[in-house]
């Protein structure tokens, strides 16, 4: 003889009220994890040099999912009628190279944030945030200013199979904005 679980051995009443605290408890859990995250990282200008005439500043939102990472840049005092890169790299600090590379596989073109088929082996054409990933040759991830203009917005959305990771977990990197001749001009860490 099979015995019915306590909350369900009582009348009508304490069967609707069992199942009904079921299905609520079902959905404070489902909707107590989180769908998407945001974060926002402040661009702040990163390096020395000629290239860093044009000091970029502006903030970088991305949200991530398991299925996709969308990236919104309003990005100011850049080169007018140019364009450049902005990506996120797997570094957690903008403190110099290294702290941007961070722990970036060899096979991951640049220190940009994807993970490549085989790490050890560098193929620019996996990397999503590069121009040989897309077969009409134009990289997504760049900023165009038009011309008598220092300001770029841009939004870049790219998928956890074009990434080849969940897209979670570029979470709390960094964001590299690069001059049109690619030099690491501007950084910042999302949070």
């Amino acid at each position: 003889r099979r015995t019915c679980p306590p909350c369900i051995r009582g009348d009508r009443k304490m069967l609707r009220e069992c199942v009904l605290s079921l299905l609520l408890a079902q959905a404070y859990a489902f909707s107590s994890t989180p769908l998407s995250t945001t974060q926002t990282a402040e661009i702040m200008p990163f390096g020395v040099g000629d290239e860093h005439v044009h000091h970029p500043n502006g903030t970088v939102s991305v949200t991530v999912s398991d299925a996709e990472l969308t990236l919104h840049a309003m990005l100011e005092n850049l080169p007018a009628n140019e364009s450049g890169g902005i990506h996120i790299h797997y570094g957690f600090a903008c403190d110099n190279e290294t702290t941007v590379k961070g722990d970036a596989p060899a096979g991951a073109n640049k220190g940009h944030y994807y993970v490549p088929s085989d790490p050890a082996v560098l193929d620019a054409s996996e990397d999503p945030w590069g121009a040989s990933f897309f077969s009409d040759g134009q990289a997504n991830a760049v900023w165009h200013t038009p011309a008598g203009s220092t300001v770029a917005d841009l939004t870049v959305v790219l998928s956890a199979s074009d990434l080849n990771v969940n897209p979670m977990t570029a979470l709390d990197r960094v964001v590299i904005v690069h001059a049109p001749g690619g030099a690491k001009i501007g950084c910042g860490v999302l949070a």
